[in-house]
Formats: C-alpha cells, sequence, structure tokens
C-alpha cells in the first residue's frame, strides 16, 4: 500500500491503528469483509476511488487459498492486495497458417479505452473458480458458447507487478488456449469489446514491438503466447527469450 495511504487509514472506519499496524476490524470472514466494504465505501466518498462495481475478490494471506476476506474490485489497487485474472488466446489454423484473434477495446471503457485486448478476459470473482470465469467471460465478451468455451487448455500462469501513481496492481492471471472454428467469428455480446480482428503471429508481433496500444496486462499474455508457440524464435536470441520467460512468470534473471 502507497505510504500516501497511511494517513487516510487512520481514520478509515473499518481499521484499528495499535500503534505499530494496522487492524482490519472483525474476527471471522463474514465481520471482515463488512468492515473492508464500510471502508471502501468511506474511500468512495472522500474521492479517493470510484464508486464501488459491486464484484468482489477475494483475499488470502500467504501460500493458503483460504479466503479471509472479499473486497470490492475497484478497491484492490489502492490496498495492493493480489488479484486474480482469466485471459484466453483465440487461436485459428495450425502452423504456418495459424492466427490470432484479437479484441479491441471498447472506446467508452473506463480503462484502456480503445486498447488492443486478448480475445477474452476479465478478473476472477470470490466464488468462481478461473475456467467457470472463462466460461462466463467467453459468452459476456466473444459470443463464445459454453461448450465452446469448453474446450479452452489452460497453458500456465503471468505474474506481474505494476505501479500506476499510488495504486498497484500484484496480478496473477490465468491463460488459456482455445482452439476456434475457422468458420466462428467473435461478436461482442456488451459494451466491452468494440471489434475484433484476425492476426498472424508476426502481425501480433510487430504491434508488440511497435507502438499499438495494447492494455498493457493483455500485451503480456499475448507476448507468453508467442514465446510458447516459437513465434519469436527468428527474432529474438534463446537468451532473450528466456529472459523475456522469467520476467512473465515474477522471476528476476
Amino acid at each position: 500500500m502507497h505510504r500516501d495511504h497511511v494517513r487516510l487509514l487512520r481514520e478509515a472506519p473499518g481499521f484499528v491503528d495499535d500503534g505499530t499496524s494496522f487492524v482490519l476490524r472483525g474476527s471471522d470472514f463474514a465481520e471482515r469483509s463488512r468492515a473492508m466494504a464500510d471502508t471502501v465505501d468511506w474511500l468512495h466518498r472522500r474521492g479517493e476511488i470510484r464508486a464501488p462495481l459491486g464484484e468482489v475478490y477475494p483475499i488470502a494471506a500467504g501460500r493458503d487459498p483460504t479466503p479471509l476476506l472479499v473486497v470490492d474490485r475497484v478497491a484492490v489497487p489502492w490496498f495492493g492486495v493480489r488479484a486474480c485474472g482469466v485471459h484466453a488466446n483465440g487461436v485459428v489454423g495450425a502452423g504456418a497458417n495459424a492466427r490470432l484473434w484479437i479484441a479491441e477495446r471498447s472506446r467508452t471503457k473506463r480503462t484502456f479505452p480503445g486498447h488492443l485486448d486478448n480475445v477474452v478476459a476479465g478478473g476472477r470473482p470470490h466464488g468462481l473458480s478461473a475456467r467457470e470465469t472463462l466460461v462466463k467471460e467467453c459468452a459476456e465478451e466473444a459470443s463464445i458458447p459454453p461448450a465452446l468455451a469448453a474446450r479452452a487448455r489452460f497453458v500456465g500462469s503471468v505474474d506481474y507487478v505494476q505501479q500506476d501513481g499510488r495504486a498497484l496492481k500484484v496480478d496473477s492471471l490465468a491463460c488459456f488456449d482455445l482452439e476456434l472454428p475457422p468458420a466462428f467469428v467473435p461478436a461482442p455480446a456488451d459494451d466491452e469489446v468494440e471489434s475484433f480482428r484476425c492476426w498472424s503471429f508476426d502481425e501480433v508481433a510487430t504491434s508488440l514491438a511497435g507502438d499499438a496500444l495494447w492494455k498493457p496486462n493483455c500485451a503480456l499474455v499475448a507476448l507468453h503466447f508467442l514465446l510458447r508457440r516459437g513465434a519469436l524464435d527468428r527474432q529474438l536470441a534463446a537468451a532473450d527469450r528466456w529472459r523475456l520467460w522469467q520476467l512473465l512468470h515474477g522471476e528476476l534473471p
């Protein structure tokens, strides 16, 4: 959490300052979640964060996945707690003819309007598995039916930390490859995506290396895909590819 937020927590309704640390009120999951919700509402009234979205993310401690409480998605970067997302690469064809579906975000989005995105991407809310989230987002963002979305194959995760002003994103993204039939064309089903385009792997690589506007974490997922598929073997030396791979997994080479 950013140092500038410390003074605010001293006044926040859900926390107690014991002189050495801030303790969230509540002795169980429900009480802690209510205390956090009160704090989020208070921060919104102070103009620190946007209005709560009503979508909550779990907060766990260490390696134990058991959630201790939930927090509204809008406040996750304010507190710098870990969040999980689900991203899918929509693949068409094989070999030299393989292509990748890329989404263009709606220009009315609050974050990264008009930027390039993976064919499907979204945060993983409390109570849903990564695969359940994927199926939901496939239907909402790209009109991909559940039976087709269920074919997606988990291919690993991308971990990153991104500071944006006083906000800190500590994210782990579950990545899936989804083989789509040649005749299938993704279509926006809500206001998240404006359009889709189908690019060769070389076109995706060129856009990442150039000045195309990519949503930052989606660019990481696309890079992860190209590295796995060997699409950068001619452009980058093995040592450079390995360094990128380490960085995508939160490792410092």
